[in-house]
């Protein structure tokens, strides 16, 4: 996706420089995006600022407000994006301050109950020597810059989707449309979630082909001049974004990787080729251009966001 996480010009949010500290490691400018009711996954930027002659590593991140959180590193190369969770961890030298933007941030996964502006989230991050950090994240508007550096995340270009509308609404996985009652009428919604969430002004969305059945839809989609697909789950509501890929999400075993039953998955993938032949060269082409998988809604392994295979 150039998922170029673009924002609205709006006014910088002020954000109360919290700072938390431990063994030569202070955390500053904590801050999360606010989300809107039925998102599951929330963002986190931090400042740390190592006083110490010895260097250190962030290692892991909890927070009883998620079931994971993990840090992901974001890069582009070639105009293609790539998302890593940094297993490794994040090294802070001696005498540094690293800022998890606009390459890092931290990822709340999981979360039951959402992010509310004014509110502060408690987490704890885990650093090599330093032990655990507790940390409150302020909880800021739905988009826009936090304040925490000057610029939010959304200096970060990764290729495809136009990510401006879903970072309008708090990182929103579960934008829906009304229940479906036919296959023509899941297309009709699952491309008016599509264009909700993605589609701008100066980016117009084109959504298509979609195949949907068992309660699963693949969809392909052009912007800008790239293109992927999106995976879909149908919930209580409507149509739920559940993976966003390319080829990644184009056969049967892939398909099943990202958590669609092994029925559904094969008559996904089957209706899919036929669907996608019918297209023109290049927008077909066009189709593969994401690489990798990103998953945004519970998957296989129980995590949102979690499984970047192929990233």
């Amino acid at each position: 996706m150039k998922i170029s996480i673009l924002f609205f010009a709006a006014a910088a949010l002020l954000v109360p420089s919290l700072s938390a500290a431990s063994d030569g490691i202070r955390i500053e400018k904590a801050a999360s995006h606010s989300m809107v009711p039925g998102a599951t996954v929330g963002d986190g930027y931090v400042t740390i600022v190592n006083d110490s002659a010895e260097p250190d590593r962030l290692v892991s991140a909890r927070s009883a407000r998620a079931n994971s959180v993990q840090l992901h590193r974001m890069t582009v190369a070639n105009g293609v994006m790539t998302m890593r969770d940094v297993k490794d961890g994040l090294p802070i030298p001696p005498h540094a301050t690293v800022t998890l933007e606009p390459d890092y941030h931290l990822m709340f996964n999981g979360v039951t109950e959402p992010f509310r502006q004014g509110e502060q989230v408690q987490a704890t991050l885990t650093f090599e020597k330093a032990g655990d950090v507790e940390v409150r994240f302020v909880v800021g508007r739905i988009a826009g810059p936090l304040n925490t550096v000057g610029q939010q995340s959304g200096t970060t270009d990764m290729p495809g989707l136009d990510m401006k509308a879903m970072e309008m609404k708090g990182m929103d996985m579960s934008a829906m449309s009304h229940q479906p009652q036919a296959e023509e009428d899941s297309a009709a919604a699952i491309q008016g979630v599509l264009k909700t969430m993605f589609e701008t002004q100066d980016k117009p969305l084109d959504v298509g082909p979609v195949v949907a059945g068992k309660g699963w839809a693949v969809a392909g989609w052009r912007q800008d001049g790239r293109g992927g697909r999106v995976l879909l789950k149908h919930i209580k509501d409507g149509w739920q974004v559940h993976a966003l890929g390319g080829d990644s999400l184009k056969s049967a075993p892939a398909l099943e990787t990202a958590g669609v039953p092994a029925d559904a998955a094969g008559d996904l993938a089957g209706n899919l080729a036929r669907a996608e032949a019918a297209l023109e060269p290049d927008a077909a082409r066009l189709l593969g251009t994401f690489d990798g998988i990103v998953m945004l809604s519970e998957g296989a392994d129980g995590a949102g966001h979690a499984d970047h295979g192929g990233h």
